[in-house]
């Protein structure tokens, strides 16, 4: 379908709420364990968390520019195929036992070149996708390009990895922190996947996929509010 319902303010609002907001939650818990245990999932967790997160806010807010379509899909597609790459790495590193941090000093330096860094690459990435600067990743109407089917896919395989990663970890440890987040995790795979289809940003099939990536950041939330329940219970 070529139907598109794009309110001016709809997508950046709703991308705001469910996914950059809970993602700044989730960025203080994972940055506050982080700087507390010294361990590297953590910290990857929240940079994954806070990428993509910024670049919805980004790709949301910048639908309404001249060649909007495109920018929204090269800002979104790209951010969370890094965001995705974060969550993949966090649970890796933790079967792989890697060592925490033990200096408690460098963890803080390195929790704040990790956000810049990150933040620094999704403002160049806006301002390459809107001087035209980066390839083509949407033509609104025909669909997406090869390059974005291939950013976008990944994207797609790591979350849904990274789902199953954290369900393991949930079937070792029955923590329901894990399995809340896993099923985020589910539903931006699913989101995403839909999103992969659509060959009109705005159409009836990309707000499928945008509704399933809103009700993951809510699982997200849910997964926070979990964490601190456990941690205000004796």
């Amino acid at each position: 379908s070529t139907l598109v319902f794009e309110p001016p303010l709809l997508l950046p609002v709703l991308n705001t709420l469910f996914i950059v907001v809970i993602g700044l939650v989730v960025v203080y818990v994972s940055v506050r364990s982080y700087l507390s245990s010294g361990l590297p999932a953590l910290l990857l967790l929240g940079c994954g968390a806070f990428t993509l997160g910024t670049g919805a806010l980004v790709a949301g807010w910048l639908i309404r520019e001249p060649g909007g379509a495109n920018v929204n899909v090269t800002i979104h597609n790209t951010a969370s195929l890094f965001a995705s790459a974060f969550h993949f790495t966090s649970p890796a590193l933790t079967y792989r036992g890697v060592a925490a941090e033990e200096m408690p000093r460098r963890r803080g330096l390195t929790a704040t070149l990790a956000y810049l860094g990150a933040l620094i690459f999704i403002i160049l990435l806006a301002l390459a996708s809107l001087q035209g600067a980066t390839p083509p990743f949407f033509v609104q109407g025909a669909g997406p390009t090869l390059i974005r089917q291939v950013v976008l896919g990944a994207g797609v395989i790591l979350f849904a990895t990274s789902s199953v990663l954290f369900m393991g970890r949930y079937t070792e440890q029955k923590s329901m922190i894990l399995y809340w987040y896993s099923l985020g995790l589910a539903l931006f795979a699913v989101g995403l996947s839909a999103v992969f289809l659509q060959r009109a940003v705005g159409g009836p099939i990309g707000w499928v996929g945008r509704s399933a990536q809103f009700l993951g950041g809510t699982y997200f939330l849910i997964s926070v509010l979990t964490a601190a329940g456990s941690e205000a219970s004796p």
